[in-house]
């Protein structure tokens, strides 16, 4: 399969469903080498390939890691400067990824800028869960979720408040 050709079948469906996107996930698995051409698809003027191309990115990261691991950088990238779809899917996949110290100070700036001024719910509350989850493993953003999960709780939209009280309740003792 070519770059093209998974670029068309990106943009085919509505923009806000998965539509191809778990085809072309399998697709890349099958096929590593086209993982740059979903991490390229994010850059796309069309919006529905780059959401697309983020759903079927999320796809491979679940079921592979490391083939999105060497992609970081862009997928870093890309988290700057996302559609809402972008910063849903790449803030379930940029925490479980190894981000060197300064990536991780960027990554921690754009997931704060996400949630304290986007304007899609969706995104904020997705950048809450990734401030969360990076906290678990990088003291650096403990402050910051903290922080975070205070104003959900105080001033979020009720999608946000539901994620506070569920990242803040205590997990259950293992025996």
């Amino acid at each position: 399969m070519q770059p093209g050709e998974i670029m068309t079948m990106l943009a085919e469906g509505q923009r806000k469903a998965v539509a191809n996107s778990t085809i072309v996930a399998k697709i890349v698995l099958n096929s590593p080498d086209h993982v740059q051409t979903l991490v390229d698809a994010l850059s796309s003027p069309n919006k529905t390939i780059v959401s697309h191309a983020a759903h079927a990115l999320l796809t491979v990261f679940r079921k592979n890691p490391s083939l999105v691991q060497p992609f970081a950088k862009q997928l870093l990238a890309a988290f700057g400067r996302g559609q809402w779809e972008t910063l849903e899917q790449l803030a379930k996949i940029l925490p479980g990824l190894k981000l060197s110290p300064p990536q991780q100070k960027t990554l921690l700036q754009r997931l704060e800028a996400v949630f304290y001024k986007d304007t899609s719910s969706i995104a904020r509350t997705g950048a809450l869960q990734a401030l969360d989850d990076m906290a678990r493993h990088h003291a650096a953003f403990r402050q910051a979720s903290g922080r975070a999960l205070k104003f959900a709780m105080e001033e979020g939209s009720k999608a946000m408040q539901a994620r506070a009280r569920k990242l803040t309740k205590p997990e259950p003792q293992k025996h």
